[in-house]
């Protein structure tokens, strides 16, 4: 490995350590599901959609625990196009917050 790429390794980790510190845990420990009243596999839910990203980043390390990632949102008209929705599906497009399952 070149020291450049060594020098990118590092800096990555490094985003990836702070993304988890400053953003992710402190969304986590705020939007977890309690699992003494839901016995199923859902991590957290009610996440808003905003954050997808940080979490994407953190989840797609080769360490990271295997999640999916389920949009939520209602019916609703976006640019002038009304999306109607069936009831078990959203659309990145027209999601407001996501949940976190296990995999």
């Amino acid at each position: 490995m070149t020291s450049y790429t060594m020098q990118w390794v590092v800096s990555n980790m490094n985003r990836r350590k702070k993304v988890f510190e400053r953003v992710v845990n402190p969304l986590l420990s705020k939007y977890m599901i309690d699992p003494w009243t839901y016995k199923g596999p859902c991590i957290a839910s009610g996440i808003p959609i905003k954050y997808l990203k940080y979490f994407k980043e953190i989840s797609c390390h080769k360490n990271a625990m295997n999640v999916r990632y389920r949009y939520r949102g209602s019916s609703k008209v976006k640019n002038g196009y009304f999306y109607k929705r069936p009831q078990s599906f959203c659309h990145l497009d027209f999601a407001d917050t996501f949940a976190i399952y296990e995999r």
